[in-house]
């Protein structure tokens, strides 16, 4: 009988170790990290199994002929488990009245300190009681002070088979302990086979959780991918074609959706209009202000509206329509037989034109207040003259913000001279540099570094000749 009885256990032992190191496992496999009930539990699980087989085959007789490093050993294997045990009550039951479940870990804590210490100095360590006694004593005492005070746990899905599950194994314990404390050595072992009792209950709810969270995460996916495919329906789907100019683009967003935005409004022949802007913040309610800025931009073009109208028009939309939300935006019409360019900002980073026949950069810094502020604001309109060979570039702040390990930002330490030493480049290969350069700025790789979406247009005035 005590054979077929440690044949039992060790059968049991190796289910809860495999279920724990299973469940660890799907933790960190799954999408949904931040369920963390797989992640306590088989923290649990796999080390009470480990010790649980322990008890079972190494130390058939555990005090008495059992070595004393591996009943030290299987004792701080038991010890360690409860702890995540108790995170996992945590999940379910919540911080409880003035952070109670916390009490339970501190004098849990408290009761294993104080072992460990007479573990050290007692010569037979296999005598030294359990620190679960004391989970036994404070459990129902905190349970019972929480109902008093008023405290509920938070309505999670799951919870009453939860509790059901934990207070079969807490009885479980509770007897094998307190037998263990009485007499000394336990006969038949119960918190085994309440522990299995606890994986059936635990099936059940992590079954329906996950399947509640997975339907919510398909929810959510599927919403980001509609919006992914609106934002990229709002991105223009190629570059508009001016007699003798080149005209770039790159569009690198932080996540897969974002709040940058550029475009092409209608302009008239040998002519274009430009528009650039960055709506605060990211994801999914930064693209739809951005859908909005071009629908109220684009507008504006049909009517061949002024860029300080079409920027005060967006201003006052923003305001009424989208109270809270904040962008900035560039707008310029330039016009290819005069050789000008009018444009206007809104808080946004200032163009940069490139005279590559006077080998400067000229900064077209006038700049009015960000977009959705105040309804009635005023933009104004500025005057600026390009030559052929000349090369424009309008940018989002995430092209200068963008930040090295030693804090320098690249639009201080690199944008301009990059911009002076890149005339041989053309519009197309300037704009792949320009992109690969900023990406690697932070020296720390490529594009899972940035901070910001990054978005520019290049525009080049005709081709350059060095005469």
């Amino acid at each position: 009988m005590p054979l077929q009885r440690d044949l039992l256990l060790v059968m049991v032992a190796t289910v809860i170790l495999t279920v724990g190191v299973l469940s660890i496992c799907a933790h960190f496999t799954s999408r949904l990290r931040n369920e963390r009930i797989l992640l306590w539990f088989g923290l649990f699980a796999a080390p009470y199994g480990c010790a649980l087989l322990l008890r079972s085959i190494l130390l058939p007789d555990w005090n008495a002929r059992a070595g004393l490093w591996l009943v030290v050993f299987g004792k701080l294997i038991g010890f360690a488990a409860l702890v995540p045990a108790l995170l996992l009550f945590r999940e379910f039951y919540g911080e409880g009245w003035h952070l109670s479940s916390r009490w339970i870990l501190w004098t849990y804590s408290g009761a294993v300190t104080i072992v460990l210490l007479l573990m050290a100095l007692h010569e037979d360590a296999g005598s030294i009681p359990s620190p679960g006694i004391a989970l036994v004593l404070v459990v129902p005492v905190v349970l019972l002070f929480d109902r008093f005070a008023g405290y509920r746990p938070p309505p999670i899905p799951g919870r009453a088979f939860m509790f059901s599950g934990l207070l079969i194994f807490f009885l479980a314990f509770a007897y094998d302990h307190l037998v263990n404390f009485r007499l000394g050595v336990v006969r038949f072992r119960v918190e085994p086979y309440g522990f299995v009792l606890l994986i059936a209950f635990l099936g059940c709810v992590v079954a329906r959780r996950v399947s509640l969270n997975e339907a919510a995460w398909m929810e959510m996916t599927s919403e980001m991918q509609a919006a992914r495919k609106m934002q990229e329906a709002i991105l223009p789907a190629k570059m508009p074609i001016v007699r003798d100019w080149t005209i770039a683009a790159r569009y690198s967003p932080m996540t897969s959706v974002a709040g940058d935005l550029y475009g092409f409004p209608s302009a008239p022949p040998d002519s274009l209009n430009v528009i650039l802007a960055d709506v605060m913040g990211h994801g999914v309610p930064a693209a739809l202000i951005a859908s909005m800025v071009k629908v109220s931009v684009f507008a504006g073009a049909e009517k061949q509206e002024s860029a300080a109208s079409i920027l005060g028009d967006l201003n006052a939309t923003l305001c009424k329509d989208a109270p809270g939300q904040y962008a900035t935006a560039a707008y310029a019409s330039l016009d290819q037989q005069s050789g000008t360019g009018r444009y206007a900002s809104a808080g946004h980073p200032p163009p940069l034109l490139r005279r590559r026949k006077k080998r400067r950069v000229d900064r077209l810094d006038q700049s009015g207040l960000l977009l959705g502020v105040r309804t009635k604001e005023n933009y104004e309109e500025s005057l600026f003259r390009f030559e052929e060979g000349d090369r424009l570039l309008l940018y989002s702040d995430g092209l200068t913000d963008a930040e090295n390990p030693a804090g320098a930002s690249f639009g201080d330490a690199v944008l301009l001279k990059f911009l002076e030493t890149s005339d041989d480049l053309t519009a197309e290969q300037f704009a792949s540099a320009l992109l690969e350069k900023v990406l690697g700025w932070p020296e720390r790789g490529p594009e899972s570094d940035q901070t910001d979406d990054i978005t520019f247009v290049v525009i080049d005035f005709g081709q350059y000749t060095d005469s």
